[in-house]
């Protein structure tokens, strides 16, 4: 028994310690008002899309918005979603195709009546080709 237990406490040590430093595989979570993520950190030669997905702020019905920009600003993608009333969720898929190697940040922003809701990455996500 004294065994096994060791046995199956090295393995869930080991499987940590593998997992741990994978930060490709991991998602990017976002600060501000518009909740959301993205399916990795670093997008390799084999990735064919950046997909968004996440929470609006507010259940109206209008639009958002959702960004891809470098690290200078410079905007690279953008999308404009029709938006109803029913769910706040959204999904997002952007193509890698486009995108030169670099390092990129994603914005949602979603407006009504004069007010503005956003959010944005904690840390920028890396494409790499």
């Amino acid at each position: 028994m004294k065994k096994l237990v060791m046995t199956l406490f090295t393995a869930v040590l080991l499987g940590v310690a593998i997992f741990a430093g994978g930060s490709e595989a991991l998602a990017m979570d976002s600060k501000g008002t518009i909740k959301f993520k993205t399916d990795a950190n670093t997008y390799t030669k084999s990735a064919t899309s950046i997909v968004v997905t996440g929470t609006l702020a507010r259940d109206l019905e209008n639009g958002f918005s959702v960004i891809i920009l470098n690290n200078k600003g410079k905007v690279f993608a953008r999308k404009d979603i029709s938006h109803s009333i029913g769910s706040r969720n959204f999904r997002v898929s952007f193509s890698t195709k486009n995108l030169p190697a670099g390092k990129y940040d994603v914005q949602v922003g979603q407006d009504w009546g004069g007010r503005y809701w956003s959010g944005e990455l904690k840390h920028y996500i890396t494409v790499q080709h």
